[in-house]
């Protein structure tokens, strides 16, 4: 087991999942929640979240060998989509959610969890380290998640909308070196294949 590989594999997944960043408008989907009703949709949202990137976890890659996408190519769209969603962050503060739902979990799991950039960046980590790392990567950053979810309200009361929103920006410029890396990557890739 390489632990170095595991650790920057969890700490890749967290800030892309950004629940801290996320949790504002988790707080602002379920406002009219009892805290008991807030908890259980946060966990159903990731649960079905987990459960989607496991999904794509083991069936992804055979989808995209059947499409013969190399490494490489997931490595540089993976890598562009990510620097797309860290920028929308930096910029306007969010990635392409303008309002949250009211009370339905579907759309805290997918695609604020379990959006393009977290299914991306567990093909691209399971490719490159394999399925054992990437499952116990998966595992560990939906647990941190989940952990972070359950106490949302305190995180949200301690951080304060400005402060949720101030870690959202320095994580995404975080998630943009991951994505410069996935791209530097998959060019060298390429290039050498050549």
């Amino acid at each position: 087991m390489d632990w170095k590989a595991l650790i920057q594999a969890i700490v890749w997944l967290f800030l892309i999942l950004d629940p801290l960043g996320n949790l504002p408008l988790f707080i602002a989907a379920t406002q009219n929640q009892s805290s008991f009703e807030r908890r259980r949709t946060f966990s159903l949202a990731t649960l079905t979240a987990f459960v989607l990137l496991v999904i794509f976890m083991l069936s992804g890659m055979t989808v995209l060998n059947l499409f013969r996408v190399t490494l490489a190519d997931l490595q540089i769209a993976g890598g562009l989509l990510l620097l797309i969603i860290a920028i929308r962050i930096v910029l306007f503060g969010h990635w392409g959610v303008e309002e949250a739902p009211h009370t339905s979990f579907v759309p805290l799991a997918c695609p604020l969890l379990a959006g393009p950039g977290a299914i991306t960046a567990t093909l691209v980590l399971q490719a490159t380290y394999g399925l054992l790392t990437t499952t116990l990567a998966v595992i560990a950053s939906f647990l941190v998640t989940w952990l972070i979810l359950m106490f949302g309200e305190k995180f949200f009361q301690i951080l304060g909308k400005t402060g949720s929103m101030v870690l959202a920006q320095v994580m995404a410029l975080l998630l943009a070196t991951i994505a410069v890396q996935f791209i530097r990557s998959g060019i060298t890739s390429v290039w050498q294949s050549m």
